[in-house]
C-alpha cells in the first residue's frame, strides 16, 4: 500500500488514528509530484504568452 496506520493517542489524549507514507507512497508522491511540476510549468508558458 501507499499509506499505513496505527492507532495512537492525540494531543487531547484521545485515541486516534496516524497516517504515514509508506516508500512507496513517497515514491508515488515524488512521480506525482514531477508531473504535476511538468504540467504548471506548461501551463504556465501557455498564459505568459
Amino acid at each position: 500500500g501507499l499509506i499505513e496506520s496505527e492507532w495512537g493517542l492525540s494531543e487531547n489524549n484521545r485515541r486516534a488514528r496516524f497516517y504515514a507514507l509508506t516508500p512507496a507512497g513517497r515514491n508515488q508522491l515524488q512521480q506525482e509530484l514531477t508531473q504535476w511540476r511538468d504540467y504548471a510549468a506548461a501551463v504556465f508558458k501557455v498564459v505568459e504568452a
